[in-house]
């Protein structure tokens, strides 16, 4: 087998105003050991194969700000970010962290009832601060992106004196600033468009929490003016934010890998192409899902239901649901041209990553589809599956295979070799088939709580965790090349 390594270069860089104490893959390193920390105590406090409660709802989301910060130490060192990054800013890295440890403190609150009964308070506003460090990052990130283009042609101004000014240094009115955009990859494009989704995912679901923890207060007039009392406003705005941030962290991830893995620079025109329209396509279903589930989170709007048939239309696929697919459609089309390429073929960890893309498409997309388009038998003799269905999707199609994959990149963005390397790769498939197999068999074949599908469906969900946690270890032994912003 053929893996070729490239020895990473970290941006170790100082300038007269600041100086990057902590490398980032320490605290990458970091940030996957407590990912998977939080994502074993889950299951060893007896919490149930699902996050159906307000609780398991707001511990999970220590995990999702998690790999919300895995997501942007990758963009930040894929896109070279820290080159550019401005001097008097307090770098992205250590607020992505902080809002880790931040969401961590507040998911330990929300893990033990009792903790949670003796301090009902600290756990929300630990979250809080969480939640406005991380879409903090997420703006960052966005602006940073936007504003790159220029700055590696020397071309951006970086004074203003009024927010006229700064908006005007944001966005490229002048043709000059529009020239550097030319012949940007469509990773990049498809990466601005991701990040810009997720954030206003984030403010969607910090405005679900505050009518939550707060109740309507200012928000009054509006839910007034939409008909919905405070109940019905919070579940007009869940699924939005859940899903959306889901689907925008995966299309970033396909941004990540079309970059890391050089597939637009590829020295087939073909697989090129492919590549292109994949991220295109995928870019383009961000756009439509960011479009229509704004629309249900802002307007109340109900999509249509497509595709009705039986008694009373009962079976349909929901119309929202069709427009986030093609988001999954384009990253199988990027993966087909990762996977032709035979420096990728026979990478294994690459494989492996290409592997839990698969896995979520058929989990959350394919399953999904069958379930919705025969509802009449999902809401009668196979309720049962449905539930499971609803309780497995999210765990495994969502955060285990977005997990296992940023864990991946990791360990292939520093170049970790040998035996560590093996053994990341091998935990990781491991547990990516057995949550794969264990979640098709207790959705299809045997929804029991007990018994060996529900065994195999726990293990690898514990496995996936540990392949994390075993990320973070090989990580940590990385070894870098270091640079400064003056001497790239």
């Amino acid at each position: 087998m053929v893996e070729t390594l490239v020895q990473p270069r970290e941006l170790r860089a100082i300038t007269s105003t600041h100086e990057y104490a902590f490398p980032m893959k320490l605290l990458a390193s970091w940030t996957l050991a407590i990912t998977a920390v939080m994502g074993g105590l889950y299951f060893l406090v007896g919490f149930p194969p699902a996050f159906d409660t307000y609780f398991e709802k707001m511990y999970f989301h220590a995990i999702g700000i998690g790999i919300a910060a895995l997501v942007a130490y990758l963009v930040l060192d894929v896109f070279e970010l820290e080159a550019h990054e401005p001097a008097l800013d307090f770098p992205i890295r250590y607020r992505a962290f902080l809002a880790l440890v931040f969401g961590a403190l507040g998911g330990l609150v929300f893990l033990s009832r009792a903790v949670f009964n003796a301090l009902p308070d600290v756990g929300v506003l630990l979250f809080v601060v969480a939640f406005l460090l991380i879409f903090d990052v997420s703006a960052a990130l966005l602006i940073e992106l936007i504003i790159l283009p220029r700055k590696k042609s020397g071309i951006y101004e970086n004074r203003s004196r009024n927010f006229a000014d700064y908006v005007g240094r944001v966005v490229p009115f002048t043709p000059a600033d529009r020239a550097a955009y030319r012949g940007l990859g469509a990773g990049y494009w498809l990466a601005v468009v991701s990040i810009a989704s997720a954030s206003i995912a984030m403010v969607i679901g910090f405005i679900n929490l505050w009518v939550r923890a707060f109740g309507p207060s200012f928000f009054a007039g509006y839910m007034g003016w939409l008909g919905l009392d405070a109940k019905g406003f919070q579940d007009a705005t869940l699924d939005p934010h859940s899903h959306m941030v889901a689907i925008a962290i995966i299309a970033i991830i396909v941004a990540v890998a079309i970059v890391r893995f050089g597939v637009l620079d590829a020295e087939s025109s073909l697989r090129r192409r492919i590549a292109s329209w994949g991220a295109w396509i995928a870019l383009a279903g961000v756009v439509l899902m960011t479009l229509i589930l704004g629309a249900v989170a802002f307007l109340n709007y109900a999509p249509p239901t497509l595709f009705t048939s039986g008694p009373d239309a009962v079976n349909g696929m929901a119309g929202d649901d069709l427009f986030m697919s093609i988001v999954f459609l384009g990253a199988m089309i990027v993966a087909v041209a990762i996977a032709s390429d035979r420096r990728n073929s026979r990478n294994a960890l690459r494989m492996t990553i290409l592997g839990t893309w698969a896995a979520s498409v058929v989990i959350t997309a394919i399953v999904g589809f069958y379930i919705e388009l025969h509802e009449q038998q999902f809401g009668g003799t196979l309720a049962a599956n449905d539930a499971n269905f609803s309780a497995a999707h999210p765990m495994t199609g969502i955060f285990v295979m977005i997990v296992l994959s940023l864990a991946l990149l990791l360990v292939d963005f520093y170049g970790i070799p040998g035996r560590a390397r093996r053994i990341a790769v091998a935990v990781a498939a491991t547990g990516l088939v057995a949550a794969f197999a264990g979640t098709m068999l207790w959705t299809l074949a045997d929804p029991s709580t007990g018994g060996p599908v529900f065994t195999l469906y726990i293990a690898g969900i514990a496995l996936a965790y540990a392949a994390v946690l075993v990320a973070g270890l090989a990580v940590r032994s990385a070894h870098t090349q270091g640079f400064t912003r003056t001497a790239p």
